[in-house]
Order: structure tokens, then sequence, then C-alpha cells
């Protein structure tokens, strides 16, 4: 059984010159996501950066404002309603003592868990694919289209992703998309969105290189525009392989 729901999805841009990103980055992860998990159903929390030459390895070209170059995902259990409303208060709480730093923004959403997958060669079940220490991610943001169907849902489900999980150096991949389930702050909600997560357990930019003519299969028919796909980096180093 599956504890996560849904997502919170924050992407951000590329740092502006003379941005101190680095005290943000270190703000962000020592201060402002641990505090995440005081509320109910926040499972887990992940942050990833496309940082140096990763800009220069998108797997599609980005038709979002700029380049997604930080995403900050929060994995959601139950009560989702309730963590989605205390998400959206605790900012302004800090706030009032002194404890938020802000960026500009490229979107924040949250969206339902449609998918999840985990390749075999990961030797762990499809529901714990995000745990599992890994080195990146390749993000892919897509919207539907005037010829959207469930034929390129079906087709996602029975052929792209067995062979995108086959791809060397690909871990799990889990898909979320938009939903009327729950009440949503203007914030978190927009037009139609979709969002996929390829964790990747081998080096971000050599594994890219495969999943690029699998991932570019999933436009073809129409049924989705890409917005931004790349590879993404960890903020955390692990040790679980020898160097």
């Amino acid at each position: 059984m599956i504890r996560v729901k849904a997502a919170f999805f924050s992407l951000t841009p590329p740092p502006t010159e003379g941005e101190d990103i680095a005290s943000y980055l270190r703000w962000h992860l020592l201060d402002h996501m641990p505090e995440q998990y005081q509320l109910p159903g926040i499972v887990y929390a992940l942050r990833y950066v496309a940082d140096g030459e990763y800009g220069d390895h998108l797997l599609a070209e980005t038709a979002l404002p700029a380049r997604v170059w930080g995403v900050m995902n929060y994995l959601v259990g139950d009560p989702v309603q309730q963590t989605h409303d205390d998400f959206m208060n605790l900012g302004p709480r800090l706030a009032e003592v002194g404890r938020l730093m802000t960026r500009p923004s490229l979107g924040l959403r949250m969206l339902a868990l449609l998918r999840w997958y985990s390749a075999p060669k990961a030797l762990v079940s499809p529901e714990v694919a995000p745990f599992r220490p890994h080195r990146g991610i390749a993000l892919i943001i897509e919207e539907p289209t005037d010829n959207s169907s469930n034929e390129w849902l079906r087709w996602l489900q029975e052929e792209h992703y067995p062979a995108l999980l086959d791809v060397p150096g690909v871990a799990g991949a889990w898909m979320y998309g938009s939903t009327n389930t729950w009440k949503l702050h203007p914030h978190c909600d927009g037009a139609p969105r979709w969002i996929t997560l390829v964790y990747l357990d081998a080096d971000p930019l050599e594994t890219v290189k495969g999943l690029s003519p699998v991932v570019e299969e999933r436009w073809a028919s129409g049924a989705a525009r890409p917005l931004f796909a790349g590879p993404m980096r960890t903020m955390i180093d692990w040790e679980a392989w020898p160097r």
C-alpha cells in the first residue's frame, strides 16, 4: 500500500548575478525544509538543482518563463487536505519570526500521484522508489493538448515506462498530474499539468544520453507538450557507491 497520495513541486529559475544562492540553499536545507516535517502528512522532502553544465543537457527546450534550475519536492500522504492547508500557512508563520528567505518562482503546484514504478535492477518495490538513495533525476514537465486521450496514458503504462526503466542508470519513475480531488490554494493550482520524476542511480549527465530518445517518444503522438525536461542532481551526496 502506498502512503504518498500527492506532492508539492516548487520550481525556481537560475540564480541572478550576485545572488547569494549558497546561503539560500543552506537556509532551506537546514532550516525551512526540516520544519515541513511538523505537518501531519509530509512523508519526505527532496531537493534537486541543475547547476553547472546541467543546463546544457536538456531533453526538451523549456516553454516556461525560464529554465528550471531548482525543484523542491515534498511527498504528501494522509491527511492530504489538512497538510495542504497547513503547508500554505507555515511559510507566513515562519516569516513572522524572521525565518523566511525567498527566490523568484516558476510555480508552486500540488499534484496527485498517478503512477509509480521501479526498475527491476533497483531491487525495491515501486512504492519506495524516491526513498532509495539516488544521484539525481530527469524532471519532465508536460501539459495536455487538444489531442490528449486515455490512449496516451495507456501507452505510457504499457510500453513507455517499461522502456524507460530499462535504460541503464534508471532506478524508478513517479508520475503526478493535476486533480480536483482537493481544494487547492490558488498558488498551488493552474492549468492542467503532468510532472514525472525519473530517479537515477548513475551519473545524471551520462544517463540522460540514453534517456533522450525514449523520453522524446512521449511527444510523438501530440497528446502532450513538453514544458521542460532535463537532468538535475540531488543536493545530498550519498556514499552508497564506491568512488
